[in-house]
């Protein structure tokens, strides 16, 4: 199978592009790339007058995240050449920007736009990947509710293999629990931060949170007013230097947020941790059980800091359970979400839409 990964992603900031991109190529999927950055005539212009020479004997399109904005030229193009077209559906733009970040007004002609674009992306593709079932029906019920929209995949976010398992090196002091993100407001760091205030007087934990974004200054304000001497806030790291980092960590700490969004995802950070061996905290929703249980993760319910807290008193109580959840995670990981795992099942849809008729000529011509 000839795949044409199609758009304007980026795969040195996107570890979505890359598994995805791998993990065709581990099971033998020939990817040729038509991509192009810029404005949007610009882009346009160059993805348009590249894919000709790309889709050549191409069985698809695939439009990788964030393709919204390149859907309906891939979409035009697919028709012409008459192939089928899929589009990496990782994530909303009006939920992330409108509803989730709140960076653009609900009335906004940019928020009108973001809306089109999301519906058109919903409608469509011959097929939409999501990164959980769940996930993909909150979009559909939220942008085009009671309508039609495309034939649905799960592809599991995953984790590269930089993420893997050391022996620990044992440390003096409290443990600590880490949080790695870009402080988005679904993230929910304040239940993380209200949750560290009700366990001030535990002294064997420490937070951790590590990173950069949106919230990050009034995150840094609420810790000040709460007076929390058992949290640190870390700058940003180099993705290389990521996984070192989180296996030095005692916990790895997910979402808490209670929105729709943070409860239908299960974010890279887990997977990531899962991969090291690191037990994972994390809020508890019908996206996250997709994946997760209580014998791989400490689940606890979102938006609640008093849940929290208790969770993570019970993990730091739990001893050698604790290391078995580790280890379930870690398998877990190996089990579902390499970049080989995660491979087998974006293949396994996208093969769903290639023509029968067609695989056999090009065997026939091959052979």
């Amino acid at each position: 199978m000839k795949v044409v990964y199609f758009g304007s992603f980026d795969e040195q900031v996107s570890p979505r592009v890359r598994l995805l991109r791998e993990g065709l190529c581990r099971h033998d999927v020939e990817v040729v790339e038509c991509r192009a950055s810029g404005s949007a005539l610009r882009r346009w212009s160059r993805l348009a007058a590249n894919l000709p020479s790309a889709a050549r004997g191409a069985d698809l399109l695939l439009v990788g995240k964030p393709g919204q904005r390149e859907l309906p030229l891939a979409w035009a193009a697919a028709r012409l050449l008459q192939v089928p077209v899929a589009l990496d559906l990782f994530a909303s733009l009006w939920l992330n920007e409108v509803v989730e970040r709140r960076r653009v007004a609900p009335e906004s002609l940019e928020a009108r736009k973001l809306r089109a674009l999301d519906r058109f992306a919903l409608c469509r593709p011959d097929l939409c990947l999501v990164d959980t079932k769940t996930h993909g029906a909150l979009m559909a019920a939220t942008l085009l509710p009671g309508r039609r929209v495309a034939p649905q995949a799960r592809v599991f976010v995953g984790a590269e293999a930089c993420f893997a398992p050391e022996p620990r090196v044992r440390h003096e002091g409290p443990q600590e629990a880490l949080f790695v993100g870009t402080f988005i407001p679904f993230h929910g760091i304040e239940v993380i931060l209200e949750a560290a205030a009700r366990l001030r007087r535990e002294t064997r934990l420490r937070f951790t949170l590590l990173g950069d974004g949106q919230e990050r200054a009034r995150m840094e304000q609420l810790a000040a007013s709460l007076a929390l001497d058992n949290v640190r806030f870390e700058s940003p790291i180099p993705y290389r230097e990521l996984p070192e980092r989180l296996r030095r960590a005692d916990f790895a700490l997910g979402t808490f947020g209670a929105s729709p969004t943070a409860q239908a995802v299960i974010p890279k950070k887990v997977f990531a941790a899962l991969a090291c061996g690191v037990p994972v905290v994390t809020g508890d929703g019908a996206g996250p059980r997709e994946a997760l249980d209580d014998a791989t993760a400490y689940l606890c319910a979102p938006g609640d800091p008093a849940a929290l807290a208790a969770t993570l008193r019970r993990a730091l109580d739990d001893g050698p359970r604790r290391r078995e959840v580790a280890a379930r995670g870690r398998a877990l990981h190996e089990q579902r979400f390499t970049a080989r795992a995660t491979g087998a099942e974006c293949v396994a849809a996208l093969e769903r839409l290639v023509k029968p008729v067609a695989r056999r000529s090009r065997v026939e011509v091959a052979s």
